[in-house]
Parts: C-alpha cells; structure tokens; sequence
C-alpha cells in the first residue's frame, strides 16, 4: 500500500527532480522542501544554492569558499546578500555624504564595501572660442576605492556576535570594529542595523526618509529617530518586513583608561544608506547619459551624481521652473543679453504690460553685468544637427542629483536639470574646436549659500560632449565646470 501512495515525482531520476526544482525561488524551494521526507533531502542537494549565491553578485563569477557548500555560504550570509547585490550605497551624512562600493570577497568570504573618493589632479587653464573669457579648466578626477579602511565588513565572526535584547535575530546590531589595535587606548567602532520600509501611504515632501523623494526608489526608510534607532519598531523582526534598499551603520569612538579599567564612549553618529535600482542609473541605448558621474566643484573638490534620464515631462522644482520662465522671455531681448537667476516671488507672478517691462529691466540690471556670453537660440537647429547623430536619443530630460555634497549644495539635491534635450531644448550645436559637434541645450543650475540658505537655480548650458564626458556653462559665472562617468564595473570586482 505504501508502494502506492509514492508520487509519480518521486519516481523520476534524481537528476531530473533537481533540474526542475532549479526552477524555483528559494521560499518555493523551502516550501517544497517541507512536503515530505524524500522531498526535504531533494531541496537539500547543493548544486540549487549556487545561483541563489550568483545572482547577489553581478558581474562577477563566485568562486565557493573551501571547506563549504553553496547552502552553507548562502545561509553564511543570508539576509545580507543584498548589499554586494545593488552595488552602490550613498549616506545621509549632514552636507557631504558619502558613496560606497559593496562586493563579496570570496578570498576572505566576507561582505565588504569601500569608499569611492575621486582626486582632482592639477588642472590647466583653456580657452573657448564661442567665449574667451569664459573659465575652464581641464578635468581628469582619479577615482578609485579607498582600500585602506572598509565601512562594511561582514563574516561569521561578525554575525555570530550580533548585539541587542530582541529574540529576533535581524534586529540585532552587527559588530564591524574595522579600526581597533590591542595597544590603542582609543577605537572607532560601528554597528551595522538592518531596516524597515517607510510606507509609501503616509509618506509626504516634509518626511524625513532617505533616499530623498527627488531619486527614483521604489522603497525608503525613515532617517530620523528620537531614541536613535534603538527601538525595534525601525528593525525588522522577519524577512517579510525587512528593506533590501537600506540599512544603517552606527558608529563612536571610545577611549579606554588604563589607570581605572574603564571606558569612555563619545561620539556616536547614525548613518543611513541608501542604493538605487540599477535600471535607473544604468546607460541604455535610448538613455546614454544615465549612470554614476563624477563632477568638478571646483574649491569643493570631486563629487559623484546620479545622471537620470526621464521620459516626458516631469515637474521642476518651483525656483527651477521660474528660471526657465525667465529665460524664455529673453526672446524680447537682444541676443546679447542673458537672464541668470530666478525671480523673487514677487516677480515669479503673472504681469503685463508695463509690469512686465519693469521686470525685465530689474532683472537685466542684476545680470548683465556679471554676465561674459550671448545664448544663442537659431531659428531651425534641427538644421544643424550631424548627419550621423541619432535623433532617437534626444528625448526627455537630464536631472542630476548629487550623491556626495558640499556645505552649498548637500548631498541629495539636484545640482542642474535639463528639463528637456530634445528640439524644444536645443540652443544650438557646438562648431567651435574644443565642443565640436557637441549638442547644447538649456538647463539651470542649484546654487545656494552655506549651510543650503536662498538655493536657488540660474540658467545655464549643458554641453552633450560624449556618453561619458558633459559640461555646463554657468552663464552668470561665466565658468564651465566638467563631469565624468564613473566606470562602476572597475570597482566592483575583486580579484
């Protein structure tokens, strides 16, 4: 009688049973597992956990630890997969932020992400023929990894040690004490924290959640806390609540005195990480310029930006949408004179007739001043567009977000947006030797005073040079300042 009641699954060859649970998901699998005893050992062959591993690191061939299965490697690391699976991770520090870059490393079986820092190699002065007296200077950042300290370092010594009072184990803080010397009498330490989706619902512009609204996420965390993130209601006590788009490190330093055999804890500093979905930043053939830039911020240094390319029209900030307003008027004007920056609120109301010309003086007489080059608009510049330039690319907008900040523009914000680069946006196309052939369009640049006081936008130019190489002429400032994409695959692999 028990010959009878066998299924007829479990009469197939093994290999076959194996090849059609590679099929299912790893719930499914688990699932399946659970049906019986012939069942459960089936679910348990390894060759089934090696794309599970696989498919948390991208480009990069997984190489088995020794003395390990693939289970038990996935099972190592298991909920963490997800941070080397989305690769970049950038901070909600106050002003300046930070980038990481997250891989396995399968020398050591670890988890791992370093910072990505970018040096700005001494430049040197040119010049542009459409403007002499413009300011450029050349840019060619160094980026690289800095390999020195890791912010994130997971292994089973880390996860075997996991802090905290809750039963559940994904609310507990993992150790990560990176920069400690038996012989130190100071140590910097840090915990890493897992995290909960924000609900979208009650989610509004003035909620503190991370990353900021104006990044395409499908997911967000909360970034503040009045018990700094102490309280289990931010942590995730299951898989089912658990956010694979965030997590947050605490860190503090603490000094020991030998003398009494204490230990003194001071500064602790709660940051929280963010990535993107790779699909927003990565280049397609109809959206080239999308990905991880580098810019030039001139006295700031080096810092990255998200590039996104967005189909349509999508709403501009309300200073952003004025100074594209005022640009638009300047069709009244000579073609020697240029609008800067956006209206006061005042000025941003509708007005006509004589109101209306009273403003453009008022504007004319904050600007032209400062200002060293006409924006050219030709009446058919589709007329001038290269033969073997494909139309089809020209489409939507280019909106910039940077990822790492400064005190005037934090992280988080946009740095410029071109509202749109298809023939509605289009000023003209470069002929001069150093843009050759570069398509131009309107944009506007952010700009604030420190500490992110009176942001406001002005107009400018973004200059299309390459997939890989923009540039933005800040009309006001008479300054062209460069940015350059990052070549993330560089980082991610470990040798």
């Amino acid at each position: 009688m028990d010959e009878l009641r066998v299924s007829p699954f479990l009469t197939l060859p093994s290999e076959l049973i194996h090849h059609i649970l590679s099929f299912l998901s790893l719930s499914d699998l688990h699932s399946v597992g659970l049906a019986n005893r012939a069942l459960h050992q089936h679910s348990l062959q390894d060759t089934l956990y090696q794309p599970f591993v696989q498919s948390h690191v991208p480009g990069q061939t997984v190489i088995k630890p020794k003395n390990s299965t693939w289970r038990e490697l996935y099972r190592t690391h298991h909920p963490y997969w997800f941070i080397p699976q989305n690769k970049i991770w950038f901070a909600d520090n106050a002003h300046t932020g930070k980038l990481l870059i997250s891989r396995y490393n399968h020398h050591l079986n670890t988890i791992e992400a370093y910072a990505l820092v970018a040096e700005r190699r001494q430049p040197t002065f040119t010049t542009w023929d459409w403007n002499p007296e413009a300011i450029i200077h050349t840019f060619s950042p160094k980026i690289r990894l800095d390999l020195n300290v890791p912010i994130i370092r997971l292994d089973t010594a880390a996860y075997s040690s996991a802090e905290g009072s809750s039963p559940y184990r994904l609310q507990r803080e993992v150790p990560m004490d990176l920069h400690l010397s038996p012989r130190a009498s100071a140590g910097l330490y840090s915990r890493l924290m897992l995290t909960k989706p924000w609900p979208p619902a009650i989610t509004t512009a003035a909620t503190p959640v991370w990353p900021p609204l104006i990044l395409p996420s499908p997911v967000r965390t909360r970034n503040d806390s009045a018990t700094h993130f102490r309280d289990h209601s931010h942590r995730p006590a299951n898989t089912s609540e658990l956010s694979t788009a965030s997590f947050r490190i605490r860190k503090w330093m603490e000094f020991a005195s030998r003398s009494q055999g204490v230990s003194m804890r001071v500064g602790e500093d709660i940051t929280t990480w963010a990535t993107l979905r790779e699909e927003s930043y990565r280049p397609t053939k109809q959206k080239p310029w999308q990905g991880i830039w580098c810019g030039d911020y001139a006295g700031h240094g080096c810092e990255f930006l998200a590039i996104l390319q967005r189909d349509g029209e999508t709403p501009l900030p309300e200073r952003a949408e004025w100074a594209m307003r005022a640009r638009e008027r300047q069709g009244s004007l000579s073609s020697e004179e240029s609008w800067s920056t956006a209206p006061t609120e005042a000025e941003a109301m509708d007005i006509e007739g004589d109101e209306l010309g009273a403003l453009h003086e008022h504007l004319l007489e904050d600007s032209v001043d400062t200002l060293h080059a006409s924006v050219e608009e030709p009446c058919s510049p589709l007329a001038e567009l290269p033969d073997e330039e494909d139309e089809s690319v020209y489409h939507g907008s280019i909106e910039a977000v940077k990822l790492t900040g400064d005190p005037n523009i934090p992280r988080g914000e946009y740095t410029f947006i071109a509202p749109d680069i298809g023939p509605a946006g289009l000023i003209r196309v470069a002929t001069e030797e150093i843009f050759k052939g570069a398509r131009i369009v309107k944009s506007v640049g952010h700009i604030a005073a420190q500490g992110f006081r009176d942001d406001d936008f002005m107009a400018s130019q973004l200059i299309l040079i390459s997939h890989d190489r923009l540039a933005q002429y800040w009309e006001t400032f008479g300054h062209v300042s460069f940015y350059q994409r990052v070549n993330l695959d560089e980082f991610t692999k470990v040798q």
